[in-house]
């Protein structure tokens, strides 16, 4: 639909080349711009603080368990990473709230290498929260600009053609709010589990019992009580061999009197995840939908331009640059528009990232009056105004590509091979197990998936944030919890062998599988590790928890490699496995 309101006859004056070249020069300052390596080294001294963080220390007093304030302080730093990109409105609530978390003294109890990265994260939220500030200037000085050239001239802004302002952002603002209600439903099954082992706790009976082993690496301690039996327990603290803690039990149900909660760690990083993502596609539809509300609440500046649709974006030219040398600023539209170069309005006072309203003549004398559908960038797609070059990519021939299957089958049969030596090896050098063995993620593991956690978010709070349509939106959920769920699956897997089978730990629940439906443990050369069961019995698939290359490279067989070829050499050899039942131990 089109209005047919004479163009001559609404007041404006011309974008000029000078003021539209003093508009696009103010930019933010170099230091304060959100690069790549900036971001890599705020995601790298993250982790090595938390790397080098000390040990938990655990008491009947003051119980371990899900420090909701002490987790939402950490996950708080994926999306605050991606606010600094996409969303500086929020970036600027989130380093205060970030630096006031870090300024806790139990933050500065550890050692000088923990201290040493603990000072370049409040360092680099202190530059964070700087360059926020700067960009945000910034976008009131584009406003100033554009209010000094329009020369006080201000006017409703037409109604649009392709979409109401009501509707801006409401998809993402539903996508949102339903991600943090899972979230919320998340959370809410944790606290409730959590008070339900607080129930038992209160009357189950205690008794001392003395650490026999302790593992750092897998993060499990072995007691053994008054009747010498061994239970293993998942720890978040440290405790020493040879000491003795108490042990409650009500039933079958056992735990340590300092750790009394069951392990929610899943369920606990799933649902800070989700809250992140949701209350950034959630932001980013209000703040979209507040822009687009505000055109028409009252009188906005108007401008003279010259536009036209390039590589998928309008761009905006001053109106005296008809050789188009230099677009000022460009976005996405709703809708396609004609590629030829022709005069327009420009309502509001666009700023980078920012809203506007464009009505575009046409051959016919009406005006075409559309919305932005993503935020307003400098220039265009390219930064020039010059069309782009197709490129195209050289074929594969069909000799290569044979070459190509033929190495990947010489690779296939090495690593098969290569994994039944260590069947073998594990074979010989295991001994009988006294009590219930587990293979979890490790350090690498954790870290290589809280990084790449940090990488998807960053791209979904990119994507989001740029206006998606109603096509693009559930496809670009999917795929993005799926990549969220296979890198909590990294950090998080673990399975434990006892007498009755395997406990393979999925995100949402542990399955057993008997002994005798296990076949194997198989590591695929793609970083999978997989249970195989026998024809009747689906597989259980772990998930993608290791990186085979690397391993090789570095002649170091990571913990899914190890645990694939000691599962299999149980299920082969039955004395190797566990007597005891993990339930009671």
């Amino acid at each position: 639909m089109t209005s047919s309101v004479p163009y001559a006859n609404v007041p404006a004056r011309p974008w000029v080349s000078a003021d539209a070249r003093r508009w696009a020069d103010v930019r933010v300052p170099a230091w304060a711009r959100p690069v790549g390596p900036a971001v890599v080294l705020l995601v790298s001294v993250v982790m090595a603080a938390v790397m080098f963080s000390p040990d938990v220390m655990c008491t009947v007093a003051a119980p371990c368990g899900a420090d909701w304030l002490d987790a939402a302080g950490s996950m708080l730093f994926v999306p605050h990473l991606v606010w600094l990109f996409v969303l500086p409105e929020l970036a600027l609530v989130s380093a205060p709230l970030l630096l006031i978390w870090m300024s806790n003294p139990d933050t500065w109890l550890g050692g000088p290498a923990e201290k040493i990265a603990d000072a370049v994260v409040v360092a680099a939220l202190c530059w964070g929260w700087a360059a926020v500030v700067a960009r945000l200037r910034s976008r009131g000085r584009q406003r100033s600009l554009v209010l000094d050239a329009a020369g006080g001239i201000t006017v409703p802004a037409p109604a649009t053609d392709d979409i109401r302002p009501w509707r801006r952002g409401l998809v993402r603002g539903i996508a949102g709010a339903l991600l943090c209600v899972v979230a919320g439903v998340l959370i809410t099954t944790v606290v409730v589990d959590d008070r339900a082992d607080d129930r038992l706790a209160r009357t189950a009976t205690s008794e001392n019992a003395r650490v026999v082993a302790y593992n750092s690496d897998d993060y499990t301690v072995t007691v053994r009580l008054s009747d010498n039996t061994r239970h293993r327990f998942d720890a978040q603290g440290s405790y020493r061999v040879g000491s003795s803690v108490p042990v409650l039990m009500h039933g079958d149900w056992t735990r340590l009197a300092t750790e009394p909660y069951g392990d929610r760690t899943g369920r606990q990083a799933l649902a800070l995840v989700l809250a992140g993502l949701g209350v950034t596609v959630l932001g980013s539809g209000l703040l979209s939908r507040r822009r687009a509300v505000a055109l028409h609440r009252a009188p906005v500046p108007v401008l003279r331009v010259l536009t036209r649709h390039h590589q998928g974006r309008t761009e905006i030219f001053a109106a005296d640059d008809t050789a188009t040398l230099r677009p000022v600023l460009s976005y996405e539209p709703h809708t396609r528009s004609r590629t030829a170069l022709r005069q327009a309005l420009l309502y509001g006072a666009p700023h980078e990232g920012g809203e506007l309203i464009l009505a575009s003549a046409t051959e016919s004398g009406q005006w075409l009056v559309e919305g932005t559908a993503s935020p307003i960038r400098h220039g265009s797609p390219d930064g020039t105004g010059k069309p782009g070059i197709y490129r195209p990519g050289t074929a594969r021939t069909a000799r290569t590509a044979r070459t190509a299957r033929t190495a990947r089958t010489a690779r296939t049969a090495a690593h098969r091979r290569a994994a039944e030596v260590r069947v073998q090896d594990a074979l010989a050098a295991m001994t009988p197990a006294t009590g219930p063995v587990r293979w979890q993620a490790g350090p690498v593991a954790r870290s290589v998936g809280a990084a790449l956690l940090v990488v998807t978010i960053m791209l979904l709070g990119t994507l989001f944030t740029g206006s998606p349509t109603w096509w693009q939106l559930p496809i670009w959920s999917v795929g993005g919890l799926y990549w969220v769920s296979v890198c909590l699956r990294m950090m998080i897997w673990r399975i434990t062998a006892d007498s009755n089978g395997l406990h393979v730990r999925g995100l949402w629940r542990t399955a057993l599988l008997p002994w005798a439906d296990v076949i194997r443990a198989v590591y695929t050369p793609e970083g999978e590790l997989i249970v195989r069961c026998r024809t009747d019995v689906d597989d259980a698939p772990v998930g993608s928890v290791g990186f085979p290359p690397l391993e090789r490279r570095l002649h170091r067989p990571g913990r899914a490699e190890r645990a694939a070829a000691e599962i299999t050499a149980m299920v082969r050899e039955p004395g190797l496995r566990p007597k005891n039942d993990a339930g009671r131990t």
